[in-house]
């Protein structure tokens, strides 16, 4: 065998010992609310990525606590039919489960039984999407809202961290991604001050609730959903 292709084998077999991400290697959601360079780098100045695996799991879990408190999902997403029933006669008001309101692309009501059910488009005439769609708000112009609808609609903030500064790709308040890593900072500083060194997480020992301060209140009053009609 010639060094010439020692060295060729040598090559190939350093490639396949190249790290190759796994399934089940730990990654921040789509929705994540911050990113592990914003808390580790940018926060924290810490270099050293030896925690980046417990800093994953608590962007994540933040990420859900703070979708959860303001009951809505944060990331722009398109629902499709979403079924609403109203049990007020009169009402003028519909609330969207979603917001901010980018597109209502159909709103339709229901006549007929179950089994004989039409969906009939709304006149576009006879509704408007308050401000703008930023509260998710459908207004009746004309008599009331029906008993069955369903509506198809964008709603929610642009997430792109790597055009973060790029305000037609990333709408993401900057004040919710203020409190999420407050939030995991302030986790991983408490942990670090107990002596915990490992990167172990569990997510149930994690009670997010317990560490708002009032200015966290705050931030998340402003986001919360309004009740909705089911």
């Amino acid at each position: 065998m010639s060094l010439d292709s020692l060295s060729l084998n040598n090559g190939r077999e350093e490639s396949r010992l190249d790290p190759i991400p796994m399934p089940n290697t730990p990654q921040t959601k789509s929705y994540a609310l911050t990113t592990v360079d914003r808390v580790r780098q940018v926060r924290l100045g810490i270099d050293s990525d030896g925690f980046d695996t417990l800093f994953i799991n608590l962007i994540n879990s933040v990420s859900d606590f703070i979708e959860g408190e303001c009951g809505r999902k944060l990331k722009e997403t398109t629902y499709t039919n979403e079924l609403y029933t109203i049990h007020t006669y009169g009402q003028l008001f519909l609330v969207l489960r979603q917001a901010p309101v980018k597109e209502i692309t159909s709103f339709q009501f229901r006549i007929g039984m179950n089994t004989s059910a039409q969906w009939i488009d709304f006149d576009p005439n006879v509704w408007d999407l308050l401000e703008g769609g930023s509260s998710g708000i459908i207004e009746v112009l004309l008599g009331s809202l029906p008993k069955y609808m369903r509506i198809s609609y964008t709603a929610g903030y642009k997430i792109d961290w790597d055009n973060s500064y790029d305000e037609s790709l990333h709408t993401l308040p900057s004040d919710l991604t203020d409190l999420a890593e407050r939030l995991v900072v302030k986790f991983f500083k408490r942990r670090e001050a107990e002596g915990k060194v490992s990167d172990a997480f569990e997510r149930a020992q994690i009670a997010w609730r317990d560490s708002l301060v009032e200015e966290d209140k705050r931030v998340l009053d402003r986001y919360r959903r309004l009740p909705t009609l089911s």
